[in-house]
């Protein structure tokens, strides 16, 4: 079962959530801003045309001034990442052809006429075995599923060729699929963890949980992740992410992506982040960026000079202070190591049982 760990726990957020490597919560020091070092700014930008024409094209989807298209966005993160190696016709081709293939099982069933066609037909397609599928399904991938070896575990393109994912990348195929298909549903966070949501037949809303091809109640979350009341009101768990969230996601996986490729938490990430703030100022995924984004800045001063005294430094660490404590108020709360890798490991156990 998890533990609710108030988000004071930093270590974790900045493993999970951007794929930095610390061994270990180092001790805040108070920094006085009366001396200015002469380490005084964020690390310089690495200027990567492929992460800039990303960004302007997210943002513009971001601000309506370009339809939502998560598939379109999905490929300009991963093109970024892989420099422009990537074509948006093979890629999108590759989607039509599933997409094709779900509503010919649509009609053949004679589901038409059902508002959640899609969603069966996307569930059947990732959870079962079938002709649909080369007689694979989709299953998670244990082995480095938060990505932090290799972060194309994040990405739809990886899924598709080896039918193995994880908590972002089996969600965001089945939303992807299912706008494809003219059908309804929503990408939602629980504590380290995405999911899908969309309404059922009877109106209600069916949580459908592609980690081990299941379906989960709100309560049964609540309880084994430690949601708090709070969160739930202030819209940081289990509530369906809108289109403009949706495309706000994307614009942070983005952002960690050039994270993950360049080591650096530098003007490119701050913009990111900022550019999702200014719109969604409670966006969880946003704030948790510059939570982390504050911290490592600080940290790597901290580590260069010790505690010699530097506004940089004393901005950086209000930041990440002034970002706990928002968290914390809208009842953001997480797992600690151990009950998140028991939870992978249960997680498996169903998967195996599923199997047999």
């Amino acid at each position: 079962m998890f533990v609710v760990m108030k988000c004071f726990i930093t270590i974790f957020i900045i493993v999970i959530f951007s794929n930095s490597v610390v061994s270990h919560a180092m001790d805040i020091k108070y920094i006085s801003p009366d001396d200015v070092s002469t380490f005084d700014t964020i690390p310089s930008m690495v200027y990567d045309r492929y992460f800039e024409a990303s960004y302007n094209e997210l943002c513009d989807m971001f601000e309506g001034k370009t339809s939502y298209n998560l598939k379109r966005a999905e490929f300009l993160v991963e093109n970024a990442f892989y420099g422009g190696t990537m074509n948006y016709s093979v890629f999108s081709g590759e989607i039509d052809s599933i997409v094709c293939i779900l509503n010919k099982f649509i009609d053949v069933n004679g589901f038409r006429q059902y508002k959640t066609a899609p969603n069966f037909a996307i569930f059947e397609y990732m959870t079962k075995p079938s002709v649909m599928n080369g007689n694979l399904k989709f299953t998670y991938d244990f082995d480095d599923p938060i990505g932090q070896k290799d972060f194309s575990v994040f990405f739809i393109s990886k899924l598709l060729k080896t039918h193995r994912g994880q908590c972002t990348s089996m969600p965001l195929l089945y939303k992807i699929l299912c706008d494809e298909l003219g059908g309804q549903s929503s990408l939602a966070f629980a504590p380290m963890h995405m999911y899908i949501k969309h309404i059922g037949e009877d109106n209600k809303w069916v949580n459908v949980e592609l980690t081990h091809g299941g379906f989960v109640r709100d309560a049964w979350m609540i309880e084994q992740m430690g949601i708090t009341t709070e969160a739930i009101k202030n819209g940081i768990f289990l509530t369906a992410l809108n289109e403009k969230e949706t495309i706000g996601l994307m614009i942070m996986i983005l952002s960690r992506a050039y994270r993950f490729k360049y080591s650096r938490y530098d003007e490119f990430v701050g913009r990111s982040i900022n550019k999702v703030l200014e719109v969604l100022p409670s966006f969880s995924n946003a704030l948790l960026m510059k939570l982390n984004y504050h911290y490592c800045n600080y940290e790597s001063y901290i580590t260069t000079y010790s505690s010699r005294p530097s506004s940089y430094a004393d901005f950086h660490y209000q930041e990440y202070k002034r970002i706990l404590n928002l968290l914390d108020r809208l009842g953001y709360t997480q797992p600690n190591l151990d009950n998140y890798s028991h939870n992978i490991k249960h997680n498996q156990r169903i998967a195996n049982d599923l199997t047999n």
